[in-house]
């Protein structure tokens, strides 16, 4: 049996909570050389306050603190990973971005790690790190395991999706008539305006505006442009 065929029967049996799968990834990267794992999942809705989803099995200590400081909002690693598409490896040269968060992740021992985002479906963005207290992380490891981390936040992603209360809420899909008059309403055409585009009564412009509202459950043609915006359908 091969290492992912291994690794889905190890994470399929743990699909019962984030933290169960979480705890299944720490095994499976622990074996590669670290010793935490954390696992964080935002969904894109509801857009003022995006639900967030976190399990994690660095040491308890350094998550009251974490928590405590609401360090979320400037960890610095964070920031850099889902400004990048690729792996983020850090280690204790990383403090020139907010210094004390830093040398208190050192103290309890997050002193090196790598870490990737991924996007999913309708907008979720899930974020995978791990850590070890000991030894930076070398381009020969790299070479050996990132293949396997990427699969692991990848397949992650994907699971994550399934958990119960994790998936998003089903929308009916926009037709293409009806993505092309959100577009424009969100280029700030009005509906006279968008008619004309599209060669269509503003009637019938109304009419495909009240169906997005309807089927992206938004209060208004703003909110329904935003929600198109950040799902990804425009």
């Amino acid at each position: 049996m091969s290492w992912r065929e291994q690794c889905l029967i190890r994470l399929g049996d743990a699909t019962t909570s984030l933290d169960h799968l979480v705890g299944a990834m720490r095994d499976v990267t622990a074996e590669l050389g670290f010793e935490h794992c954390s696992y964080v999942h935002r969904q894109p809705l509801p857009i003022a306050q995006p639900a967030l989803h976190w399990a994690s099995t660095y040491p308890k200590a350094w998550l009251d603190r974490y928590f405590q400081r609401q360090y979320l909002e400037v960890d610095p690693l964070v920031r850099r990973v889902l400004q990048v598409s690729t792996p983020v490896v850090w280690g204790d040269g990383d403090g020139d971005d907010q210094p004390q968060f830093w040398e208190e992740a050192r103290s309890f021992g997050i002193r090196h790690g790598w870490a990737v985002s991924s996007r999913g479906h309708a907008g979720a963005v899930g974020l995978m790190s791990v850590a070890r207290s000991h030894d930076p992380v070398t381009a020969a490891e790299l070479e050996r395991h990132e293949m396997q981390l990427l699969w692991l936040a990848h397949t992650a992603q994907g699971l994550v999706a399934t958990l119960p209360g994790m998936a998003a809420p089903p929308l009916e899909p926009l037709s293409l008539r009806e993505c092309e008059v959100l577009r424009w309403s969100a280029a700030g055409k009005t509906a006279d305006e968008i008619g004309m585009i599209l060669a269509i009564t503003p009637r019938t412009v109304a009419f495909h505006i009240n169906r997005c509202i309807a089927k992206l459950d938004a209060a208004n043609k703003t909110e329904a442009v935003a929600k198109a915006l950040v799902l990804g359908l425009l």
